[in-house]
């Protein structure tokens, strides 16, 4: 599953109201003590400089919560942010369009509609530490009923760049086009829960819900709020067919929008001067360039054309990091890898004959050779950089011996004149599909191929065209597979392991009643976090049935211009915060 999904809320017991949304919400409920009486008068003395700046800053004119727009060319005091200029960035691949409804989404088509559109909102990428916070995007507040089967959003005064404002309208029309069979979403399903979205006036909007369970606000969250006047002149019918018109009848409430799409060459976004917030973004102008060959974006880089290129491959990380004008970033992905075995193959029917292949290959040499620093074996569809991830767990070890004991105590044997192991009269031979354009999968192949091969086992590596190799996993028409997951951060594991599942997501088919309730059970709590003990049995049962063999967990790396600051690459998205970025002038 590829698209990005969004991040749960901390509710705590239904009979507590939520917090209101804050800027770095707390990640626990928490409250204001009033100092004690004793007290009071020093705690009038300590914070009478803070109360006097305070009122310099209302009698200036200027918010507490952020600064002014800075003046065009010109830094903040001690060197801060400066407005103006333009970033220019790379990327392997082209957005497919601007309409996450009817266009294909790829993680650089999600990284631009961050950019055009606006959330309820925001996700933020503290999940390593604890269930994941929200703050305000669209929404400024929202509360919930006692029984949590009504979510209220209060949305802040916010303008379409046409100048008509963004209301509640929009909100309940979006939901009709995510939900309609007409457009079909491909995440329709995460809405069935929600029965309705009611106007309450035109900045209150309330979605009614027929249960409670953990993924509410992430359900709700997931989609970007789209512009009816614009785009409901196109019936729903028609969305699929026609996915560019929606670019040529734009309209953006996100801090920028598009001034040029050149296809397979480059995109410019402009600063949106509508955006709700007037002091961002900084950037004058973001260019998105398209540029498929990994070299030649790296040339580009090293000789200054690019100011940031994502997916910098670990072998070109030394180039970068010897550059004095260039630094490498290296981020947590949250992606994981792993070789998918198909059990409709009576080759891998058995848990315990996927747990030998396991054993027999050396995933530490595997990751060491093809990520260095910036990988490690994975051993969960949790992640091991993530909060609910089983610490107990350890990745199986490299155990040729006992992988070839296993194997012979369910048959397996060697011919006398050696070769491929066989059982009554059958090879132990199977096809190793990946989807080519990925390099480190693809020498992957190669290298499980040579390991199983000193057990006596038969490996034959095939690369084929992503759709191909996609379609082929919805069909269950392969032996095994190098794939990768992008992990859930609500960490609903239904889609990739929930018996109930398709194909397109549960693509090992993976069939196991104790695991289906475990998952249902840690859904129905309303705060993830009291899933832990339901998360941690989950990962132990996958880790004992071997489903896939986790290969490994890779970091992210991109090159960054020093010129440029406040990038915040992060597990969610490489452009997150794109409206802080601002640029020292070039020299």
């Amino acid at each position: 599953m590829t698209q990005y999904r969004g991040l749960t809320l901390r509710a705590g017991r239904d009979t507590i109201p939520a917090r209101p949304i804050m800027h770095s919400a707390p990640t626990r409920p928490g409250r204001f003590l009033a100092p004690p009486p004793i007290a009071f008068a020093a705690f009038l003395l300590l914070a009478l400089p803070a109360l006097l700046a305070l009122l310099a800053l209302i009698t200036a004119g200027c918010s507490p919560g952020g600064p002014g727009p800075p003046a065009a060319g010109g830094g903040g005091a001690g060197g801060g942010p400066r407005r103006g200029g333009t970033v220019v960035t790379g990327w392997t691949a082209e957005p497919t369009g601007v309409n996450q409804l009817a266009n294909p989404m790829t993680q650089v088509t999600t990284e631009l509609q961050l950019q055009l559109f606006l959330r309820l909102v925001e996700e933020q990428p503290d999940f390593q530490r604890h269930p994941p916070s929200l703050a305000p995007q669209l929404a400024g507040s929202y509360d919930w009923s006692p029984d949590h089967k009504l979510l209220t959003f209060h949305l802040r005064e916010a303008q379409w760049s046409d100048g008509v404002p963004v209301t509640a309208d929009d909100v309940r029309w979006t939901w009709q086009a995510e939900t309609s069979p007409e457009i079909a979403w491909d995440y329709a399903n995460m809405l069935q829960p929600v029965t309705d979205v009611e106007v309450v006036d035109p900045h209150t909007v309330r979605y009614h819900f027929s249960r409670a369970y953990a993924k509410q606000m992430l359900d709700v969250n997931e989609g970007f709020i789209l512009p009816k006047h614009a785009w409901e002149k196109l019936p729903f019918a028609q969305w699929r067919q026609n996915s560019q018109w929606f670019r040529q009848h734009l309209v953006v409430d996100g801090p920028f929008t598009i001034a040029a799409w050149q296809p397979q060459q480059e995109i410019v976004l402009q600063r949106n001067p509508r955006y709700y917030d007037p002091a961002r973004p900084y950037l004058d102008r973001v260019v998105m360039r398209i540029i498929p060959d990994q070299n030649s974006m790296m040339t580009q880089l090293l000789n200054g054309e690019l100011d940031f290129a994502a997916g910098i491959s670990p072998g070109d990380a030394p180039r970068v990091q010897a550059r004095p004008e260039l630094a490498l970033q290296a981020y947590d992905f949250r992606t994981w890898v792993g070789v998918a075995w198909n059990p409709m193959r009576p080759l891998f029917a058995d848990p315990e004959v996927r747990r030998a292949l396991t054993l027999a290959i050396d995933r530490e040499t595997i990751v060491k050779t093809l990520w260095g620093p910036y990988g490690r074996v994975a051993d969960s569809p949790i992640m091991s950089t993530v909060w609910a991830h089983d610490r107990a767990l350890a990745p199986w070890p490299y155990r040729p011996d006992e992988a070839r004991r296993i194997l012979a105590a369910k048959g397996w044997r060697m011919p006398a004149a050696g070769g491929v192991l066989a059982r009554d009269g059958k090879p132990f031979s199977f096809e190793l599909i990946t989807n080519s354009g990925n390099q480190q999968r693809v020498d992957a192949t190669v290298m499980i191929q040579e390991q199983l091969r000193r057990l006596g086992i038969e490996v034959q590596p095939k690369k084929v065209e992503f759709n191909t190799f996609s379609s082929g996993l919805e069909k269950g028409s392969y032996d095994a597979a190098i794939t990768g997951l992008t992990m859930d951060t609500g960490l609903d594991l239904t889609d990739p392991f929930g018996s109930k599942s398709g194909g397109d997501t549960n693509v090992v088919r993976y069939n196991n009643p104790e695991v289906d309730r475990l998952i249902a059970a840690a859904m129905g709590h309303l705060d993830i976090g009291a899933a832990r003990a339901e998360l941690e049995r989950i990962q132990e049962i996958l880790h004992r049935d071997q489903p896939y063999t986790f290969l490994w967990e890779s970091q992210r790396l991109a090159g960054l211009s020093r010129r440029v600051h406040d990038a915040q690459p992060n597990p969610l998205f490489s452009l997150f915060h794109l409206r802080d970025w601002w640029v020292e002038p070039r020299s």
